[in-house]
């Protein structure tokens, strides 16, 4: 197993462990993930405005599945909590949860940029 520093907020072995050390396709892989940040994140904002807790719930799995896949296993423990509770529609709860989505979200990018460039 590897232990990564607590600060590092993706594990690239998850996608070596996959795809093997194909640099260009890890980088694909991960520029997708990035783009598709955006969208997600527009889902989210007017599944909150909506106080649709159905939408928070579908977005939050759907944003959990794609972060684990690319190795941001904190990005997905975040996204998980904030799918269990949107059924709850407890909305202070949720919004805490949103931002902690939105800066984990935001380590990672920043990350995916820096080993992008």
């Amino acid at each position: 197993m590897r232990i990564l520093p607590l600060d590092t907020p993706l594990d690239l072995s998850v996608l070596e462990s996959m795809f093997g050390d194909d640099e260009e396709l890890r980088t694909a892989i991960l520029e997708e993930f990035a783009s598709s940040a955006t969208p997600y994140m527009a889902e989210l904002d007017a599944a909150l405005a909506n106080r649709s807790a159905e939408g928070v719930r579908s977005l939050a799995h759907k944003l959990k599945s794609s972060s684990r896949t690319v190795g941001a296993s904190q990005l997905g423990d975040v996204c998980e909590l904030l799918e269990r509770s949107a059924p709850d529609q407890d909305w202070d709860s949720i919004t805490a949860q949103e931002q902690q989505l939105k800066d984990q979200l935001e380590r990672v990018l920043e990350y995916i940029r820096g080993i992008s460039d």
